[in-house]
């Protein structure tokens, strides 16, 4: 009898525990990350999406029983209740569904839990390690390396022990992040990643690392690998911001100025690229590619827009830093010319016409008759092995010729590389990441590390660093984990039935929200006579499909202090 109430005690303190340790995790991410305006700090259920609006879109993914099932263990969902929705018993082992669309932001495990592997064995003791480790350490573990101090460095005692005494500096330090790839993605796919499952022992490999902040986005995960600061401090602290004008929902993408022009202004603090290459004088290379301006950018930081203050003046640096997106319109690659260079390599990587030329050899889930056609379908070319294969082969390319070939990789200034291999991500929003896609894109991705691995081997012997991570993993499809999806035009809609009906479609009673920060408009409360408590309550009542869709909210004296 004792046994049996000492074990209905020990699962409830688990469990209590256990229900404690996401509302920490979620308190202490939101003091890493609340702006100064911010007011209302939401969270909801898991596996719920609160996303910009509806899609309409509708994919057809691929699936393997085997998969989904190890799928459904992990996340404690039920084989029985998706079996019986999707009718799987009719089903051969491999079968197709129509899905919609996913995405992440949250604290919860599937969207924070990622991997970071460090290749640098002159430098480093190999090994599996269970520290907790963030993205912002990244740049600091560099500065050990590098013996140099920046401004947001952070304590790393606790990793000492992963460090040789070793005094020659690397030539190339390269960083490759796996968009989407959180672990959620390779525990789906075991065996699908040979490459990098050989570097979890041929490395320093952390097995905890974790996203820190809110939220579990692009533009802030980039912002802290390439920072190493939270974003309380950089204000990146989401993909967009929603607003409400005019009964419009209006939002606005990160580093999007007046009139849609670029404005690297939103990034407040400096980037350990912008830092180290100033310390010697612009001698340094610094390259960061991504399909995507909000990865590249973050990881890189100002280029030529990079200000400094000293003693006696503010004064812009000049500065040639290789940062590049895709521009999706042209099916070209882009910068920020005011800022940053374009290599002449992207010259070569027209995207329609690389879909033209390796068509035949690319196994792929779409197809293309004209570029009016392939650019309705863009973002699934994003999401498969074209852009894998695209994005590897012009990163090298870019290495070699401006490193390479002017011999600068002999100059005793160590350049800085940063890659962003998105498809992933692509293919994890458009299919779902527990798909047969994003298995042949992880698998993809894995020989494209390699290749450049073989790459840096060959051209830098032991004298470079190789580190890969990821930015964020992602929720599972809502089909799947029976999740809801909030609309933020809904968001408003309900927080705004607060007001008088004829003021309702005019103002709002929320000056900007993301996914996890919520900004009031206290000025319309107190001339309506609304209290912040009325707005709480308003938000958790919020049903969809006749579910409450937010599990809490914390009010901005509710989040308590962090330090490190």
């Amino acid at each position: 009898m004792k046994e049996k109430l000492f074990i209905v005690f020990a699962i409830g303190i688990y469990f209590i525990l256990s229900s404690c340790k996401w509302e920490k995790d979620y308190k202490r991410a939101a003091f890493l990350s609340m702006q100064p305006d911010t007011d209302l700090i939401l969270a909801p259920y898991p596996f719920y999406i609160f996303d910009r609006e509806a899609r309409d879109a509708i994919t057809l993914s691929h699936y393997s029983k085997e998969d989904i099932k190890n799928i459904l263990e992990e996340h404690e969902l039920s084989w029985d209740t998706l079996s019986n929705q999707w009718k799987l018993e009719l089903e051969e082992e491999n079968f197709t569904k129509e899905v919609n669309y996913t995405s992440h932001y949250t604290q919860y495990g599937y969207d924070t839990e990622i991997p970071i592997w460090i290749y640098g064995p002159k430098w480093f003791h190999n090994g599996v390690y269970a520290d907790e480790i963030f993205q912002q350490h990244i740049p600091s573990l560099y500065g050990k390396i590098l013996d140099f101090n920046f401004t947001n460095q952070l304590p790393i005692d606790v990793f000492q022990k992963i460090f040789k005494e070793e005094r020659e500096k690397p030539e190339i330090i390269v960083t490759i992040v796996v968009d989407q790839g959180g672990r959620q993605l390779y525990k789906a796919h075991k065996g699908s990643y040979p490459f990098l499952e050989s570097l979890s022992t041929n490395s320093v490999y952390f097995k905890k690392a974790k996203v820190a902040h809110l939220e579990s986005h692009t533009a802030v995960g980039h912002m802290a690998i390439g920072t190493g600061a939270f974003p309380n401090e950089a204000k990146v602290f989401s993909n967009e911001i929603y607003t409400y004008v005019e009964g419009k929902v209006n939002h606005r993408p990160v580093y999007q100025g007046k009139n849609q022009s670029f404005d690297l202004s939103e990034l407040k603090v400096s980037s350990f690229a912008d830092e180290w290459d100033l310390f010697h004088n612009n001698a340094p290379v610094i390259i960061s590619q991504c399909y995507a301006n909000r990865a590249s950018v973050g990881m890189a930081g100002h280029g030529k827009e990079f200000i400094r203050k000293d003693t006696s003046e503010t004064k812009t640096i000049p500065d040639a830093d290789y940062v590049y997106w895709e521009d999706i319109k042209n099916l070209s690659w882009a910068t920020y010319p005011n800022a940053f260079e374009k290599p002449v390599a992207t010259q070569k990587y027209n995207l329609y016409q690389y879909y033209l030329l390796n068509k035949k050899n690319i196994k792929t889930h779409f197809e293309a008759n004209n570029p009016i056609d392939f650019l309705s379908k863009i973002h699934h070319f994003q999401g498969s092995e074209f852009q894998v294969m695209m994005d590897g082969a012009l990163f090298r390319d870019t290495i070699e010729e401006t490193i390479l070939k002017t011999n600068l990789h002999k100059d005793g200034k160590t350049d800085l590389a940063y890659l962003t291999l998105k498809a992933t991500d692509a293919v994890g929003h458009l299919y779902g990441w527990e798909t047969k896609e994003a298995k042949q894109v992880l698998q993809a991705t894995d020989e494209e590390i390699k290749t450049i691995f073989e790459f840096l081997k060959s051209h830098y012997g032991d004298k470079f660093i190789l580190l890969v991570t990821a930015d964020h993993g992602a929720a599972p499809m809502p089909e799947i984990s029976n999740g809801l999806f909030l609309t933020h035009e809904t968001f408003f809609a309900s927080v705004n039935e607060l007001l008088p009906e004829s003021q309702r479609k005019k103002v709002s009673l929320v000056n900007w929200v993301t996914h996890s920060q919520l900004s009031l408009n206290r000025d319309l409360m107190k001339e309506h006579q609304i209290t912040e408590e009325m707005v709480i309550d308003k938000i958790l009542s919020i049903e969809v499909n006749n579910r409450k869709f937010f599990r809490k909210i914390w009010k901005r004296s509710e989040i308590p202090n962090v330090s490190f």
